[in-house]
């Protein structure tokens, strides 16, 4: 059975950081590592404002110039996924079957992270049944401790 580790990319330094983290954790399990990337449509009062398909292209190529950004010779196989949607929704959809959950805190102070606020993918992907265990890392790829209540792994 393969260890499979899911991996929130948003172009951070908390999430290249995370990324790191992840394709190294996967190489020591011999194990393989999703990137996703999630994007919406804008919300606007004109919906014809926007191409759908030219935001997908533009959400799979920053994907792709970011993972290879961040590790031009992945150490273990490396799919990118994007995901229309909300980046929660879309961590916890990948998830399902992995192993391990891996985000970025995006700066958030300690405080701020372990309380519930919406909109914060990490926090609320772990707040959902059937969340693989998470680790939130910090820009320099240092794990920060878990909200209380909530599952993490580490190593």
């Amino acid at each position: 059975m393969t260890y499979k580790i899911v991996v929130g990319v948003d172009g951070s330094l908390h999430g290249d950081a995370a990324l790191r983290w992840a394709l190294a954790e996967a190489k020591a399990h011999d194990g393989q590592v999703t990137a996703v990337f999630a994007w919406q449509m804008p919300f606007i009062s004109n919906p014809a404002a926007f191409d759908r398909a030219e935001l997908e292209q533009a959400a799979k190529s920053f994907i792709v110039n970011q993972v290879s950004s961040v590790s031009p010779s992945p150490p273990v196989p490396l799919t990118p996924l994007v995901a229309e949607g909300d980046p929660a929704e879309a961590l916890v959809k990948a998830s399902e079957d992995a192993d391990l959950l891996v985000v970025g805190t995006r700066g958030q102070p300690a405080l701020r992270r372990r309380r519930a606020l919406p909109g914060h993918a990490d926090q609320a992907a772990g707040r959902r049944p059937g969340t693989a265990p998470r680790l939130i890392l910090d820009q320099g790829g240092l794990p920060q401790s878990p909200p209380r209540g909530l599952p993490c792994q580490l190593g």
